[in-house]
């Protein structure tokens, strides 16, 4: 066997190897942005309860499980959530009972943009959202005095003036 074609066998070797290492880094990159910031935008969330449904089949099971108020399920791996927490930031609107609800940990800047708002910050809703329904991000489940419930994917702040609208939950400000 000459010495130039074991070369080649040796480099071809480590070049399959190398990119066999790079796909396994990649998968394992995945894996490690799922466990720190929940599932991509988009992957169902909703799986049935332990009665075989979610609640968000009925009005009164999604009034009951979240209360009053304007209910925001948003996700920091989502661009259209971040995109939405940017409008709100910009255009600030006096809403009673609004709540941002994370399926993970939120940035810091959400933080002080929900203190602007005057706004709820709920930490750690991914149960919560897989109970009512709240899929795909960013979803905002309006609840209102009546019980009245106005659901839907809401990626402008337009949209989610709408949907408090349609719950019976007006800002105080015009969109």
């Amino acid at each position: 066997m000459s010495s130039e074609f074991l070369v080649l066998v040796v480099v071809a070797s480590l070049a399959l190897l190398g990119v066999v290492l790079n796909q396994v880094q990649a998968r394992l990159a995945l894996l490690e942005v799922a466990l720190n910031e929940g599932l991509p935008p988009g992957h169902r969330l909703s799986a049935p309860t332990p009665s075989g449904r979610s609640l968000g089949a009925s009005p009164d099971d999604v009034a009951s499980a979240l209360g009053l108020g304007v209910h925001v399920f948003l996700s920091r791996s989502c661009h259209a959530c971040q995109r939405l927490v940017a409008e709100l930031d910009e255009r600030p609107f006096d809403l009673d009972g609004l709540q941002f609800r994370f399926v993970d940990r939120p940035r810091a800047v959400v933080t002080e943009i929900a203190a602007a708002n005057g706004a709820a910050l709920a930490l750690h809703q991914d149960e919560l959202a897989r109970s009512v329904d709240a899929d795909p991000l960013p979803y905002t489940i309006a609840v209102g005095d009546h019980r009245l419930v106005a659901r839907g994917v809401t990626p402008t702040r337009a949209d989610v003036l709408a949907l408090c609208r349609q719950a019976g939950r007006p800002s105080r400000s015009s969109p």
